[in-house]
C-alpha cells in the first residue's frame, strides 16, 4: 500500500524491505500507562501587554485626527452603485457625486434576466452622464458593471489606469 502512494504522489521508489508484521493484540487492563512528558521551553517568552505592543489602530480618533492635519480629509470617493429593489438608480444622487469628482461603478448583475430594464438602467446612465460632459466605461464584456468618472478624474485608456488629477478641475 505504501508503494502505491508513494508512486502516487511521484516520490522515489522505497528500498525493498520485508513486510512489517503488528500484533493486534490489545493493552491488558492492569498496564498502567505513562503520560508523556513535554519539557518546559529552554527560553523564557516575555509577553508585552497589548497597550505597549507597536500596534497602531488607524481607526481610532487620535490617528484620524493625524491624518487629517497632515493630508486633509479626502475630497472625492469611489461609490458602487446597485439597483433597488424597485431596479431603479438614484441618478439625481449620483449626478450630485460625479459633480464633486466622486467615481460611480454600477453593477447592473443583479438583473442578468432582465434584459430591458437592464439596457434602460444603461442607458439612463449615459444620459447622465453625457449630460454632465462625462464618459461611460463598461468593465466586463457584457456592459453589466458601468465606470463613471468623476469631475476631474483621469483614465488612461491606453493603459487602463484610473486615478490622477486632470488638468482642467
Amino acid at each position: 500500500m505504501r508503494r502505491r502512494l508513494y508512486d502516487l504522489f511521484g516520490l522515489p521508489q522505497l528500498p525493498e524491505m520485508e513486510p512489517v508484521e503488528y500484533e493486534d493484540e490489545p493493552l491488558p487492563m492492569d498496564a498502567e500507562i505513562n503520560p508523556i512528558r513535554i519539557p518546559k521551553p529552554v527560553r523564557k517568552v516575555e509577553r508585552k501587554p497589548v497597550n505597549e505592543l507597536r500596534f497602531h489602530d488607524l481607526g481610532s480618533k487620535r490617528w484620524i485626527e493625524w491624518a487629517s492635519s497632515h493630508q486633509g480629509l479626502p475630497r472625492r470617493g469611489l461609490r458602487y452603485i446597485r439597483p433597488d429593489d424597485m431596479h431603479r438608480l438614484p441618478l439625481d444622487s449620483m449626478s450630485a457625486r460625479l459633480h464633486q469628482g466622486d467615481v460611480c461603478i454600477v453593477d447592473l448583475s443583479s438583473l442578468a434576466h432582465m434584459d430591458s430594464q437592464r439596457s434602460a438602467l444603461s442607458r439612463q446612465v449615459q444620459d447622465m452622464a453625457n449630460y454632465g460632459g462625462l464618459p461611460v466605461f463598461a468593465l466586463d464584456d457584457s456592459n453589466r458593471l458601468l465606470l463613471v468618472p468623476g469631475r476631474g478624474s483621469r483614465i488612461d485608456t491606453e493603459t487602463h489606469e484610473l486615478g490622477g488629477n486632470s488638468i482642467i478641475d
